[in-house]
């Protein structure tokens, strides 16, 4: 049995060799050729003819045919073997060049990605040659993706890398680094004017918006920027201030272009702290809602309140100002709204037990909520876990977050007063296209920015604004609430001009339930302006 086993592992050794080995199969089959050749032929020719001279001549001519058939024998033996090497040379060259745009191209927009890109910028430092880094972002990317799906999403990506691609020419170079992520290197620009000039055409070259199925979605674009040598001498280095130039950027308020500064490192490690804070006031629970009252201007009397959130932190009060635009960017804001929303209607609903059911109550919704499909249907089922009259409630959003995707702003805002809720457009006046939204967009009240609000009224162009603004709401069936009113002289012209309801902090600061409770039962209200009332 050991011999068997011993004779089957030698037998198998052999085979394995004979497969793998091409210049001993063309030995083999050419030594078999030849045997047979050898044994068979001389049989064959005395099967042929008995004549001897006809079997001597075909014996002197039979060698010559041997050499022959051996010489086309070998030739398609290696000839085989040649075109199987060429096929294997091929598909192995097809593999490396797969292989390396694997390693260096992002398979979406078949542009450079960010191992390629450091590699370039890493050779160009050892030349020691001047250039710039932009690193660019594209500002609310997520919209697209939850309204449209990933696919079209990758749609927009793939126009986005084209319209970048169009401007940047050699010796300049685009990647993609991956999602909304891009970088461009430019080495061609004589002065940072020219850089800057060159940066703002490449960002006014993607367009303002971008129509996609019907719908419209206005598009922007953030970039943090470095100059080598003076913002690092390594690739790391300038990654990382560039990265941090483009945090400031979208902090800013987005749609921006950031030069990298050193100032701009402790802001963006005060981000971060903040960031850091925000959760674990999250987890404590640390986020309370504030109520201010809101009035009618022509009775005195409370007809609403605004919750606003206020962060009672272990380390002190945190500005909503220094918070709200932190949470919007890191998506912190969709928890926070969640807890915010959950605990006003519960206090909704002890208002109307307590017999206060006309009482109109306001929340605030970022634009991240409103145009995220999750998000979105989380604040829905929410509102339909509480029976109340939600006639009575009033959801506000900004201008900014409503035509940041217009069509699916109207979409969902009429969703939300199909379940009988109003809406209301806050901070009327700070956006450069409010006039013209306006008549689209499906709300019921408008409010007046603080910053008409505080205006001199002596100042007669900027009242004939304000007094416009009223007119011109009232004309398309819209109620006008003023915000900020800090001055008995204030209330009086926006009472005197027909405007509907005031909020600020002459009426009243925001407070806490207990106070507001206090105040609900001593309405009218008693603050210094009660004599405009009798």
């Amino acid at each position: 049995m050991k011999r068997i086993d011993l004779c089957k592992k030698i037998l198998n050794k052999i085979n394995y060799h004979i497969k793998h080995n091409e210049a001993l199969i063309i030995v083999l089959k050419y030594g078999v050729f030849g045997l047979l050749w050898v044994s068979l032929s001389d049989y064959f020719l005395e099967l042929f003819t008995e004549n001897y001279e006809v079997y001597r001549l075909l014996q002197t001519h039979k060698g010559w045919f041997f050499v022959l058939v051996t010489i086309v024998v070998i030739y398609l033996l290696v000839n085989n073997r040649e075109k199987r090497i060429k096929k294997a040379t091929e598909k192995s060259d097809k593999a490396i060049k797969e292989l390396n745009r694997m390693a260096y191209y992002n398979p979406l927009t078949k542009l450079p990605n960010r191992t390629k890109f450091a590699n370039e910028i890493r050779n160009i430092i050892n030349t020691d040659s001047k250039f710039a880094l932009a690193y660019i972002d594209i500002d609310n990317f997520k919209y697209i993706n939850d309204t449209l799906g990933h696919y079209r999403g990758d749609e927009f990506l793939k126009f986005t890398a084209n319209k970048i691609s169009q401007q940047i020419k050699e010796p300049d170079l685009v990647a993609h680094f991956g999602t909304d992520e891009f970088a461009v290197l430019i080495r061609d620009y004589k002065s940072t004017e020219e850089l800057d000039k060159k940066l703002n055409q490449l960002k006014n070259s993607i367009g303002s918006s971008w129509n996609c199925d019907g719908r419209e979605f206005f598009i922007s674009m953030s970039m943090g920027v470095v100059i080598y040598p003076e913002d690092g001498s390594s690739f790391d280095t300038l990654f990382k201030h560039a990265d941090i130039a483009l945090v400031a950027a979208k902090k800013e308020g987005k749609n921006k272009i950031l030069f990298y500064e050193e100032g701009i490192h402790q802001e963006t490690i005060h981000h971060i702290q903040m960031i850091n804070k925000l959760q674990k006031g999250l987890d404590k629970k640390e986020f309370e809602s504030y109520y201010q009252p809101q009035i009618d201007l022509s009775k005195g009397n409370i007809i609403g309140l605004e919750a606003l959130v206020r962060w009672n932190s272990e380390n002190g009060y945190i500005s909503p100002t220094e918070f709200i635009p932190v949470a919007e960017i890191t998506g912190q804001i969709y928890d926070l709204e969640r807890r915010i929303i959950n605990d006003v209607l519960k206090q909704k609903k002890k208002w109307e037990g307590q017999g206060f059911k006309d009482l109109k109550v306001s929340l605030n919704l970022s634009g991240k909520s409103l145009i995220s499909k999750t998000d979105f249907e989380q604040i829905e089922s929410l509102l339909s876990t509480y029976r109340v009259d939600y006639s009575s409630m009033i959801i506000e959003i900004t201008e900014t977050a409503a035509i940041s995707n217009i069509d699916l702003a109207i979409e969902r805002l009429n969703t939300l007063r199909k379940k009988g809720l109003k809406i209301a457009l806050d901070d009327f006046g700070t956006g450069y296209s409010s006039i013209t939204y306006l008549h689209k967009l499906p709300i019921d009240l408008i409010k007046l920015d603080k910053s008409y609000t505080n205006i001199h009224c002596s100042a007669l162009k900027d009242s004939a604004i304000v007094k416009f603004i009223v007119m011109l709401s009232h004309d398309l069936g819209l109620k006008v609430l003023a915000e900020g009113i800090e001055t008995i002289e204030q209330l009086t012209y926006l009472k005197n001009i027909g405007c509907d309801y005031g909020q600020g902090y002459l009426i009243g600061k925001p407070m806490k339930v207990n106070e507001i409770n206090k105040l609900l039962k001593d309405n009218p209200i008693d603050f210094q302006t009660t004599s405009l009332y009798n």
